[in-house]
């Protein structure tokens, strides 16, 4: 309860600040969720190319910051990820042939969801505006997150009978996933903060973060449970590793990003 008391104004802080206190933000979740993934997959026996890995993620944030500024220019991404990609893949080549597929494109596949996926706040931001308004958009759906998961865990807790995929999460139930869902409309009380969004446009987009940061949460149990992993390497003793805490980040805001792209497409 303190940590959190700490880690959520924080966080909010940050959002509301500037465009380069985001950046720090989006860049210490996706490069801290990162290495603790690959130090999940080092204890499966697995040996990720850490460092390149982590390169690979900065780079690909830089240049989503960079996007429609002319810093760096848009066409560039290509050119660099393909030389990106063969250098890494060669660089496999140090640790021998025993599962060298595997950790190659375990590794570059980390980087498509921490880099891509992980910089999704940014794509965010910069649909909504990059004003004021796109500042209040990241942090509502931030809310939407934390609401969502709270409201799952206590409706699970309190009514919750039938498991949700018992498979992947023994503790997660159906009643439990309802109550999120009902929990992430919650922000629509901070309607006024976005005034360039209907009341119905508002409600998708919280209900389809809020559906999406639960996935995200089914998502990652399955990484760390195919991994034989109970929890990421801690961050904060007694609290996990921040992959535990930002799982839902990684699939609620690349569906709230696509959602408010495809608004301005159908305006």
């Amino acid at each position: 309860m303190v940590s959190a008391v700490v880690f959520v104004p924080g966080v909010l802080l940050l959002v509301e600040a500037t465009e380069w206190t985001l950046l720090i933000l989006v860049l210490a979740v996706s490069l801290r969720c990162a290495w603790e993934f690959y130090k999940v997959l080092e204890e499966a026996g697995y040996k990720p190319l850490i460092l390149p890995g982590i390169l690979l993620i900065l780079g690909v944030c830089n240049h989503v910051r960079g996007l429609g500024t002319g810093d760096p220019p848009d066409g560039e991404v290509v050119p660099l990820l393909l030389a990106a990609t063969m250098l890494l893949l060669v660089w496999a080549l140090r640790q021998g042939t025993e599962r060298y597929a595997t950790n190659a494109f375990l590794t570059l596949g980390s980087v498509v969801f921490f880099g891509l996926l992980g910089c999704a706040p940014l794509l965010l931001f910069q649909a909504a505006g990059r004003g004021a308004e796109a500042h209040h958009l990241v942090a509502v759906i931030f809310l939407c997150i934390w609401i969502t998961d709270s409201a799952a865990y206590f409706c699970g807790r309190q009514w919750g009978v039938t498991k949700l995929a018992p498979a992947i999460s023994p503790k997660k139930t159906r009643v439990g996933f309802a109550g999120g869902i009902v929990g992430s409309l919650v922000p629509m009380g901070l309607g006024f903060l976005l005034p360039s969004f209907s009341p119905w446009a508002l409600m998708g987009l919280l209900l389809l973060a809020g559906i999406g940061g639960q996935v995200g949460d089914l998502v990652e149990s399955a990484l760390k449970r195919d991994a034989g992993i109970k929890d990421a390497p801690a961050l904060i003793p007694g609290h996990g590793g921040l992959l535990d805490r930002f799982d839902s980040y990684f699939f609620a805001f690349p569906l709230a990003y696509l959602y408010v792209d495809m608004l301005a497409i159908f305006a």
